[in-house]
């Protein structure tokens, strides 16, 4: 039987798998150069594509009628070649599946350059993308409407919406749309002798996340830190106040005592010794009209114990002020030095030097630790202390070069 007696539908069943096989072909052609395949493979490959070819238009100008062959062509010839061009271009795809699988290539790096999750983008000193992966296209389109075809533009209006404020001028953070926070770094490279630019988009949005968490925990636990600080000078305070109690009490059981004594005395002299009656006497009164302090009564002993406990050598050059408005804030001043000479200057002397001017106290702070950096900023402890300094009248000035140096004045009162 031949082609030609065949039914129309049998015939057009027979052009659609030759049609099909042809596709095949195309495409396992192009993908054949595409990989770099040796020229014995794309030799075999185009012939047998042109075959495929030749038949599917010999098969098609008969089914129109375009061309009647001289002889009959039996389907003895026709279906073997068909079985051959289809089994071959199956094996050539079973070949090219394989050969992917086993070797990289341009098709294969571009696939994987876009199936990444992190956005890249390549580009030239004058904005032209070079590279563009997918996900940097769905940042584009996410954040500005708009695929990044001016990468330096592109850039540019990142740098606008950053949350980082500008800390560092080749990495910015962006928030998405969707709540997500990705890090965008640049960075310059240098291929063949020409410079090319390199974004990368990084999701961080858990990192973000646990980095505010640890900010507002540092905020509160900072928070805690002054509580417990002015807890700590509060506690010395509280076991003088209960020793000066049991003084007292003690004081007054032993007063208490002598006037005992006393009304015995006089009811039967006999029973009483009277010398020692008068030494118990004396020793009272004694404690009563003492004028000199106790060690712990004196001001600015629980702050030069502080600076003691914490490992800083206090020198006080000169006699810090005894008024009484002076004390508290000479007193804060004090331990907000030994504070910044911990934390920021790595210090273990703080030196103060107090001067007399006319009425007012002049002290000047300075320690052995590293010279800041850069100017100064109040916050914290020297913000609240410049209130309390304004607060009575005096003034406040912070130095930085060519050493760190707090300068306070303050106003004494009239002798």
């Amino acid at each position: 039987m031949s082609y030609t007696n065949l039914p129309v539908f049998e015939q057009g069943c027979i052009l659609i798998v030759v049609t099909l096989t042809l596709f095949a072909y195309f495409f396992c052609l192009e993908w054949t150069f595409s990989l770099g395949r040796s020229i014995i493979h794309i030799l075999s490959a185009v012939f047998m594509t042109v075959l495929c070819f030749g038949l599917f238009q010999f098969l098609i100008m008969i089914q129109q009628g375009d061309y009647v062959p001289d002889y009959p062509v039996p389907m003895v010839v026709i279906l073997p070649l068909m079985l051959v061009l289809l089994l071959y271009v199956l094996l050539l795809q079973y070949r090219i599946r394989r050969w992917r699988k086993e070797h990289l290539s341009a098709v294969s790096v571009k696939e994987a350059f876009d199936r990444l999750p992190a956005g890249l983008l390549f580009y030239t000193p004058s904005g032209l993308p070079v590279m563009v992966n997918e996900t940097m296209r769905e940042a584009g389109h996410s954040l500005f409407a708009e695929m990044p075809t001016d990468a330096c533009l592109f850039w540019e209006k990142l740098r606008g919406i950053d949350l980082s404020g500008g800390e560092d001028g080749d990495s910015v953070i962006v928030a998405f749309p969707d709540e997500r926070i990705f890090n965008i770094r640049r960075r310059e490279l240098k291929m063949k002798g020409s410079t090319v630019y390199e974004l990368t988009a990084l999701d961080v949005s858990r990192e973000y996340e646990l980095t505010k968490e640890l900010q507002r925990r540092r905020d509160k636990a900072g928070v805690l830190n002054s509580r417990l600080k002015a807890l700590m000078n509060t506690i010395e305070y509280v076991s003088m106040n209960r020793e000066l109690l049991q003084l007292k009490t003690a004081l007054h059981d032993n007063i208490g005592q002598s006037i005992l004594i006393a009304k015995r005395y006089l009811y039967a002299p006999g029973s009483v010794d009277k010398k020692r009656m008068l030494d118990f006497w004396r020793d009272n009164i004694r404690h009563l009209t003492k004028d000199e302090p106790e060690e712990w009564e004196l001001p600015y002993y629980v702050i030069s114990k502080e600076a003691d406990r914490l490992g800083v050598s206090l020198n006080i050059l000169g006699d810090l002020p005894e008024e009484a408005k002076l004390i508290p804030v000479v007193d804060a001043a004090i331990s907000v030095h030994i504070g910044n000479t911990l934390k920021h200057a790595d210090g273990t002397e703080a030196t103060i030097i107090v001067k007399k001017a006319g009425k007012d106290y002049i002290l000047c702070f300075t320690n052995n630790g590293r010279q800041p950096e850069g100017e100064i900023r109040e916050q914290g402890g020297l913000l609240n202390l410049r209130r309390e300094v304004e607060s009575i009248g005096g003034r406040m000035e912070l130095a930085w070069q060519p050493a760190f140096e707090m300068k306070l004045v303050l106003p004494g009162e009239e002798q």
